[in-house]
């Protein structure tokens, strides 16, 4: 991804992996200034690919627009998600090659069924419908006829309740023009802390390993726009020793294996010796269960405080409206976790 192959670089074990990872075309980018390096074969694909996402991305644009446009005509002003803040972020004539898998807009929890009514009036067909007040995903959106992935409509971020749903994270975004609507986007050091919540808490990967190779290049993209002030509140905004944790760890891999700038107080043993695990527990599956229940055993302090403060955050955030809706047993969710298919480095 720093555009400096090595000389026995092994080509295919790049682009098995850059499939997996959905990286392709930042590295088709990446590869250009040093085409020659590269084999004929693997630069024909590389060109191939790119320009499918950038038609895939075009399309997928025109669907965010209208679905933004189909919300602001109800009332309502959604907040760009993931790859889609990102996107959003940037100048216009900014050229956005990340692979996209869907979009993702939040709204508030009162205006769900609203938005809904809106999407499906503006010709969106309700893909799949999840219910309850706990789950963050309430609806994936799409027209089969025109569009090439989802919209999917959020009451909450994924993540920790407490954390994702904290008042001080809504303070901080902005709003933005689209093509045909106005939205809002969370600034770099919110986007940061969203997608630590949902890599390693959503799903699970602090304690299974493995890293999202695409995550980590966003987070080198989000980092340098950060000042003292923002890294400073994104710590506080962790909110639990074990979040923090889970950041510095993060931000570890992210300079390790995608390039980014490392803050000095992320670079500690204990964040360092979790990338490490990581590491191990991506080469070596079998350790995966053994190797997360020593660090649960051994951060056991955190990961308590942790589970006292996820249920008050839940109950606040949550309120009432979690109990029509019985939580994922915690052993089902352990097995999904364990058992799920490592499409990452």
């Amino acid at each position: 991804m720093a555009g400096r192959p090595p000389h026995n670089c092994d080509w295919t074990a790049v682009m098995s992996l850059a499939n997996r990872s959905l990286i392709t075309p930042q590295l088709a980018i990446a590869l250009a200034p040093v085409r020659q390096l590269v084999p004929a074969e693997v630069g024909g694909f590389l060109d191939e690919v790119l320009g499918r996402n950038r038609e895939r991305n075009r399309r997928l644009w025109r669907q965010l627009n209208d679905g933004v446009a189909a919300l602001n005509g109800a009332g309502i002003m959604p907040v760009l998600l993931k790859g889609a803040a990102r996107w959003a972020g940037l100048p216009r004539d900014a050229t956005f090659d990340r692979l996209l898998s869907d979009v993702d807009v939040l709204v508030e929890p009162a205006q769900v069924q609203p938005a809904m009514a809106a999407l499906q009036a503006a010709g969106f067909s309700v893909l799949n419908r999840y219910e309850g007040s706990a789950v963050h995903v309430v609806a994936e959106f799409g027209r089969p006829e025109i569009d090439v992935g989802y919209l999917d409509l959020h009451q909450r971020p994924p993540g920790p309740p407490g954390v994702a749903g904290a008042p001080a994270l809504a303070a901080r975004r902005r709003t933005i023009a689209l093509d045909s609507g106005w939205a809002q986007t969370p600034d770099a050091a919110s986007q940061i802390l969203y997608l630590v919540l949902h890599d390693q808490f959503h799903d699970g990967d602090y304690w299974r390993g493995g890293f999202d190779l695409r995550h980590l290049t966003d987070l080198a993209a989000l980092a340098p726009q950060l000042s003292a002030e923002d890294w400073a509140w994104l710590q506080d905004a962790c909110g639990t020793p074990l979040v923090r944790a889970a950041l510095a760890a993060q931000l570890v891999a992210a300079s390790r294996l995608a390039g980014a700038p490392l803050p000095a107080w992320a670079d500690t043993h204990r964040a360092r010796w979790t990338y490490r695990r990581w590491r191990i527990q991506y080469a070596r599956p079998a350790l995966r269960l053994p190797l997360a229940a020593a660090a649960a055993a051994l951060e056991w302090r955190d990961v308590r405080r942790h589970g006292q403060d996820n249920r008050s955050g839940r109950r606040r955030v949550l309120g009432d409206g979690e109990r029509t809706a019985p939580p994922e047993s915690r052993l089902n969710r352990i097995g999904r976790i364990f058992t799920a298919e490592m499409g990452k480095i």
